[in-house]
């Protein structure tokens, strides 16, 4: 496998361990707010259900047993769980008769419907994809994957620089131009444009989900000059704006 397309591995991997972690941190704050001392006890009932795939390590048992607060034995036990078991959670038994699961994402999801089911085998299929390096999968299936990425993202309220709402502005099936990602980025990022290296670093992150290959991106010094090129554009327009008004102002019949 070329540098390039590890680079471009490292990248998405990035944004799903962020996924991973936000649905850990969100599991323990649900269950810690809903069950308060006992959200333990009660999640423990899911963990037992783990104990069988390490026979030799039995952490969740170990922790268990240990002398720790249950808030503590919570949070570890989370901590040890693969994404696959997080993910595998929200069609359980033990979470779907559980009134946890009301009000649990940030919009109304249900977890147990063919919609959350795809989304949630697309993820999972994407970390091991990248975990093991498919090459070949990823670029088969590389728009399944980043589908079900985004869409984690979006019920998490992932703190991404590129949230849910500004890759729908991001066309599915045309490939952009170096000037239209910078112009959606100007249009709902401006602050961006602030700082060359955030602006790259997203420029990079849109052009990948519509499509480029790392090794396909635009250079540096390219994305800097367009962008340069691009606010000269907008003030100089903004100055003809504020001179026709001037001028329009000079006709006022007063």
């Amino acid at each position: 496998m070329n540098e390039f397309i590890l680079t471009e591995f490292s990248i998405f991997y990035k944004r799903l361990v962020k996924v991973e972690i936000c649905l850990k941190k969100l599991i323990v704050e649900k269950y810690t707010n809903f069950y308060g001392e006992n959200a333990y006890n009660i999640f423990n009932r899911y963990l037992k259900t783990l104990n069988t795939r390490n026979t030799e390590r039995k952490i969740f048992t170990k922790i268990y047993n240990s002398s720790k607060t249950s808030s503590d034995k919570l949070e570890l036990s989370i901590n040890e769980m693969y994404i696959s078991e997080i993910l595998n959670l929200f069609t359980n038994k033990v979470f779907l008769k559980n009134k946890v699961r009301h009000d649990f994402f940030r919009e109304k999801v249900q977890t147990n419907d063919n919609n959350f089911l795809r989304k949630a085998k697309a993820l999972k299929d994407f970390r091991n994809c990248l975990a093991h390096c498919n090459e070949k999968k990823y670029k088969i299936e590389k728009t399944k994957f980043i589908d079900g990425l985004i869409y984690f993202e979006k019920i998490l309220n992932c703190s991404v620089s590129m949230d849910y709402d500004l890759l729908t502005k991001i066309p599915k099936f045309k490939k952009l131009s170096t000037t239209e990602i910078l112009n959606i980025i100007y249009t709902y990022k401006k602050d961006y444009f602030k700082d060359d290296k955030l602006l790259i670093m997203l420029f990079d992150d849109i052009a990948l989900m519509n499509g480029y290959t790392f090794q396909g991106l635009p250079q540096r010094w390219t994305i800097v000059r367009q962008k340069y090129e691009l606010e000269r554009k907008v003030n100089g327009s903004s100055e003809n704006n504020i001179k026709d008004d001037k001028s329009s102002q000079m006709h006022l019949p007063f």
